[in-house]
């Protein structure tokens, strides 16, 4: 009920589209091309749930993900009633996570007690993150769930070494790999703790470990098998032995830049070890989270980093969105699961839960996905919801009135702050300024992943379309989804012969808040940009304007993304064009790395090696965003290619870390 109440105004995520008509291909037997950076767990699920008045036109041949994203829009909102199918895949989640979240209660009923129990899912029904994703057709709540009732079963496997829990365990672990790559990390933290669980035997001697030890072996080799099952026990992705990726997976493994990560997903692909499709997914993976997409610019707690991300983005995105009434308790819950005497099912569980999400954040602080925000992170939450529900199960077990009311007066506080918050996804607690200000401290998808296109499209019939004029926008929603609801939208640059280099445009422009905020990086001042327009209308993290705009760099963004539908949407070729307008791109916008590679791109498929090394070089000398560290040894690699290479000699454009 609080979580319909709190998203009951969402439109689909940017991503749900792409999930949804994926898994109705799967379900309806088109193999597992489609959307392969993510395992078929959660898309299997919701494409079962999908009518058979749910359409899907032939496939074509796709290049690159955007194109595949566009040919997915396309289908949901142009060829099926997105309306009913968010209706149907909202109630599917619904489900799916309320099956998951009863294992878990029970799990956790086994463990620690009811109390504890009921004091840990009391804490995630008011967790705002937590209400946000339950209908929502993404994997990161579903690898959150899975991953802690894997914790919770080899606890108990731990506690009794009993088969049961070897088969539950196994079973666990296969939900998660079936849920998102990510899931590795998590498992390998507690796959080490079991290994020491096991060694822990040796008292009662040899053959007591080896039991132990085959126990787990069948544990990891039942979550191997329940994986494959999901990709019905095919190795390619395809049932006809096809690989109809928008990249070949050869390419993607070549292009990592970590040797470790390269050479173990191309050792399991040459041995069949896991289905293509997974391998696929996994190294788009590390390419995109673990070494990052050239983002050289975070924004964390009302600070630019440049570089890498700090260590401590992680430990802020979660201190910013969980309630602070529930960070209290679980600060009282800490220093009274240390001072209590815990039973061995509670000890051996609660530290499998901390092996687990443990991992987890520590892999986290390692890669470069703050971009994704606090649902990267949800895996960490639910393993601190564990811990807090400790402070329940303890004042219950000592049958202390203060303690009760305590314990009990911080869920009130949490329900308090919480439950009138309209629009769960956007949460942010109080340190953090509030839902209405956190876009001042952050900037991550948990501001907003596109869910405000319903109230952007009453707005636009009610008053925008009466008006006649243009609909210019920087919101992140779907083209597609734009289009189809017959917005009059309008790209800046809608002709690779535009003219208006000046970029002067009248009419209603939809920015978001984080656009009210100075970005002398991007010579972007507010106070120049929205001098001559009215905020009309704000719709939490996103605002609406009316009036005018002359910005030039504005319009070169949107040149870009005209010349990038030229290179992979339209296959064009005219090498001259696509360096002329990228020069005014890279001209307006030197901090660029996408429109910087594609020219020094262009330059180099026209034989022009100087000027190509020039305009990679000019990412690395410009001062206003530095590069990020990787993207930055990749740029000097290319032109050390380049001056290394004969003349009569071929080389390799660069691939566009953006693309991913």
């Amino acid at each position: 009920m609080r979580s319909a109440a709190g998203t009951r105004l969402d439109s689909f995520t940017v991503d749900e589209p792409w999930h949804v008509v994926a898994g109705t291909a799967y379900v309806r037997g088109e193999g597992f091309h489609l959307n392969p950076e993510h395992p078929p767990l959660v898309k299997l699920w919701v494409g079962a749930w999908m009518p058979d008045t749910f359409t899907l036109p032939p496939m074509p041949d796709l290049h690159e993900k955007s194109q595949e994203r566009d040919w997915v829009e396309t289908t949901m909102f142009f060829g099926n009633d997105a309306s009913a199918a968010q209706t149907r895949a909202r109630l599917a989640l619904w489900t799916l996570h309320g099956l998951m979240l009863v294992v878990l209660g029970l799990l956790l009923w086994r463990a620690f007690g009811l109390a504890w129990a009921s004091g840990a899912l009391l804490f995630l029904a008011l967790e705002p993150t937590v209400g946000a994703h339950l209908p929502v057709v993404m994997t990161d709540l579903p690898l959150a769930l899975s991953l802690a009732i894997a914790a919770l079963c080899a606890g108990l496997l731990a506690t009794t070494w009993r088969w049961p829990w070897a088969i539950g365990c196994g079973l666990a672990m296969g939900v998660a790999l079936a849920s998102k790559h990510s899931a590795l990390a998590g498992l390998g933290g507690l796959g080490i703790g079991m290994v020491i669980a096991a060694l822990c035997g040796w008292r009662q001697g040899i053959s007591e470990v080896a039991r132990r030890v085959a126990q787990m072996a069948v544990a990891a080799l039942l979550s191997l098998l329940l994986l494959w099952s999901m990709y019905g026990l095919h190795f390619h992705a395809g049932a006809d032995g096809r690989d109809a990726f928008n990249r070949p997976l050869a390419e993607k493994i070549d292009e990592l830049k970590l040797p470790h990560w390269r050479n173990a997903i191309a050792f399991a692909d040459e041995h069949r070890l896991l289905p293509r499709a997974y391998l696929w997914g996994l190294a788009d993976t590390v390419r995109t989270g673990v070494e990052g997409r050239g983002i050289g610019m975070h924004q964390v707690w009302g600070k630019t980093y440049y570089g890498n991300p700090p260590w401590f983005s992680w430990p802020a995105i979660l201190a910013s969105k969980v309630p602070l009434a529930l960070i209290a308790l679980l600060l009282a819950a800490l220093p009274l699961i240390v001072s209590t005497r815990l039973p061995p099912s509670a000890r051996w569980s609660l530290a499998a839960v901390v092996a687990a999400c443990g991992f987890h954040l520590v892999a986290l602080m390692g890669s470069e996905g703050i971009w994704g925000g606090v649902r990267h992170a949800l895996p960490v939450l639910v393993g601190l919801a564990v811990i807090a529900g400790g402070a329940l199960g303890i004042a219950m077990q000592r049958h202390s009135r203060p303690l009760l009311v305590g314990v009990a007066a911080l869920y009130l506080i949490a329900a308090g702050m919480t439950l009138r918050e309209p629009r769960l996804w956007e949460y942010h607690n109080e340190l953090a300024g509030g839902s209405a200000d956190a876009y001042r401290y952050f900037g991550n998808e948990g501001l907003d992943l596109g869910q405000r296109f319903h109230e952007i499209r009453a707005f636009h019939d009610r008053v925008i379309a009466p008006s006649g004029e243009p609909m210019y926008n920087e919101y992140w929603m779907g083209e597609e989804q734009v289009r189809a609801a017959k917005l009059n939208f309008h790209r800046r640059v809608e002709s690779l012969d535009d003219t208006n280099v000046a970029g002067h445009y009248k009419g209603w422009f939809i920015y978001t808040m984080t656009d009210t905020l100075p970005w002398p990086q991007w010579d972007w001042d507010p106070a120049v940009v929205f001098k001559d327009m009215k905020l009309v209308a704000r719709f939490g993290y996103v605002g609406i304007w009316h009036g005018e705009m002359t910005r030039p760099q504005t319009r070169a963004g949107s040149m870009f993304s005209k010349v990038s539908d030229y290179i992979y949407k339209e296959n064009g070729n005219d090498w001259k064009l696509v360096s002329d307008r990228l020069e005014e791109v890279v001209a307006q916008l030197p901090a660029k790395v996408d429109a910087g590679v594609e020219l020094g791109n262009a330059y180099l498929r026209q034989g022009r090696r100087e000027e190509a090394i020039a305009a990679y070089r000019g990412l690395l000398t410009q001062t206003k965003v530095p590069v990020e560290p990787s993207i930055a040894a990749q740029l000097k690699a290319q032109i050390a290619a380049i001056e290394a290479a004969p003349k009569e000699a071929t080389v390799e454009p660069m691939r566009n870390p953006w693309l991913e």
